[in-house]
């Protein structure tokens, strides 16, 4: 399997790493997809080989990937033309989702538990409607970081 060739020159799991830690903190710029999807593909095995180890390890490896990860993310919304804002209003419905899931859950198990039917049935049709939205934003998530990138330059800069 030949390697991504962004910009004119080949993009592999190595150097795409090494990029995105270069950029730590940069959240100006492209980011193209193989750069986003083999840093997010890295992070995966490397935090699970860390927690086979030791789930310490694990935990510190997330904690240092927080903040390279939301700036590549960023970089890859540029790609397409998108502000890095829309993290922010994402993350902001997937909390309020979140919220929505984990309450109808409760009153549903509250109904269910005292025998209140309207509470089981209305907890039970809340908590299945977040899930679903929940996981309709998760497939809109992923097609922004799948998405191909404008092919020249745009209003973030030009193409990695």
């Amino acid at each position: 399997m030949r390697a991504p060739v962004v910009g004119g020159e080949s993009v592999d799991i190595f150097t795409a790493v090494k990029t995105v830690y270069s950029k730590y903190a940069t959240f100006s710029g492209r980011a193209s997809r193989a750069e986003y999807w083999y840093f997010f593909l890295f992070t995966i095995i490397a935090g699970a080989a860390l927690s086979v180890i030791d789930p310490t390890l694990a935990s510190a490896f997330s904690i240092a990937n927080f903040l390279p990860n939301i700036a590549v993310a960023v970089r890859r919304l540029h790609d397409t033309n998108r502000s890095g804002k829309l993290i922010i209003a994402l993350t902001l419905v997937g909390v309020a989702l979140l919220f929505v899931i984990i309450v109808s859950f409760a009153v549903g198990l509250y109904g269910a538990v005292s025998d209140v039917s309207d509470a089981a049935t209305g907890g039970g049709i809340g908590y299945l409607v977040g899930v679903v939205l929940f996981v309709a934003l998760a497939i809109y998530w992923i097609y922004l970081m799948a998405k191909r990138g404008d092919e020249g330059p745009n209003r973030f800069g030009t193409p990695s």
